[in-house]
């Protein structure tokens, strides 16, 4: 802006002293009456006035050429500032037109980076779930190896065993061959020994326990037969299946309370057979504690004097009670004690004095819980 002005200011300077150059001429040449060139002094005036105009646009022009390079280059540059500006714009309109189109692409390409961000974290859901299924899967895979390897280990045991039983049932259908012969010295299901486990040990005890339970069975068995078995040696008369022993090994362990552990024949054995056993489990309650009140049984004989089957069905009733409360019976004989002879003697002299209308309680005598046996004392009451 600063040249603008000044070319203006020296444009002025300059005009105002051509033109007063070209009348101060134009007035000389008038008074003398010049003439140029033929011409009457009126046109030689005229014409020097021309040639005054155009020396003072030439000047103008001159002065504005060197004083300004702005001015020079409108004058004599115009050409090539309009074809640089045609050039400019076709290259600014081709710069749009690529600007556009890098546009474009700068949005296809955020959508295709938005894309590919939503698979990635698609991707990375999926691996991290495909990670806790492997885990999963690698976890029941050792659980899997684990059981398989406790599976190859029952397998070894069963092999054993069905090896043990094939002996055991050769000898069992050697023994039905003989049994019409020989002598069956224990029945199916017939109580070989019984004991009561302690609960709360730990586990190498309750090993023991059932070592010492089957040691004495094993003992029970050759007194049954009558041998006479030397200290030094070890002489197995019962077989027992190893899961038979693990399984009470294990009821042990988990118990919370005493166990009853009864250990019975699995079928009839006949002498010079291994008997094979069965490991029977009960929890041993507490049922009757010392001198309770177990049953009380109104009698009136009207005359008949049969006091034997009085004694005998009070007896039964009694047993009855004590195997609906939980006392285990004997397998063979229902029964779950034996009265001594002189309570029962002293009971029925007690009824012979009455007149025939009296009442029997049974009482327990000592603790009583489900291993039994059951021990009673008898009491009389005479009716009026």
């Amino acid at each position: 802006m600063l040249v603008g002005i000044r070319l203006i200011i020296v444009m002025a300077i300059v005009g105002g002293l051509i033109a007063y150059i070209a009348d101060h001429l134009g007035s000389k040449i008038g008074k003398k009456r010049i003439t140029l060139f033929g011409l009457r002094p009126k046109y030689t005036s005229i014409l020097l006035t021309v040639l005054s105009g155009v020396i003072i646009s030439v000047l103008t022009i001159g002065v504005m050429t060197v004083s300004s390079e702005s001015a020079r280059v409108a004058l004599f540059g115009m050409d090539k500032i309009r074809e640089e500006l045609k050039s400019l714009n076709e290259e600014k309109e081709k710069a749009s037109v690529e600007l556009a189109d890098a546009q474009g692409k700068v949005e296809e390409q955020t959508k295709t980076i938005a894309d590919l961000d939503a698979k990635i974290l698609e991707s990375s859901k999926a691996t991290h779930e495909m990670e806790e299924r492997l885990n999963q899967i690698n976890s029941k895979y050792d659980v899997a190896q684990a059981e398989v390897a406790s599976l190859t280990d029952v397998k070894n045991t069963l092999t054993t065993e069905v090896s043990d039983l094939e002996k055991v049932t050769e000898q069992l259908r050697q023994g039905i061959v003989n049994m019409r012969e020989g002598q069956v010295y224990y029945r199916a299901g017939e109580i070989i020994h019984q004991a009561v486990m302690r609960a709360g040990l730990k586990h190498d005890q309750n090993v023991a326990q059932v070592n010492w339970l089957l040691k004495n069975a094993n003992q029970a068995t050759l007194e049954r037969l009558h041998v006479q078995v030397p200290e030094d040696k070890n002489v197995q008369a019962i077989w027992i299946s190893a899961n038979a022993v693990n399984d009470a090994v294990k009821r042990l362990d988990n118990s919370k309370g005493n166990m009853l552990y009864r250990v019975r024949a699995a079928a009839n054995i006949i002498v010079g057979e291994l008997a094979v056993c069965e490991i029977e489990m009960t929890e041993n309650q507490f049922i009757f504690p010392d001198k309770s009140l177990m049953i009380s049984k109104e009698y009136n004989l009207n005359g008949d004097n049969n006091y034997d089957l009085v004694m005998m069905d009070f007896l039964q009733e009694v047993n009855r009670t004590a195997v609906a409360s939980g006392v285990l019976p004997d397998p063979l004989t229902g029964k779950v004690g034996n009265m001594d002879m002189p309570a029962v003697l002293e009971a029925t002299q007690a009824m012979r004095k009455s007149k025939g209308r009296f009442i029997i309680n049974a009482y327990a005598k000592g603790d009583i819980t489900t291993a039994g046996p059951v021990k009673i004392r008898m009491e009389v009451v005479p009716l009026e």
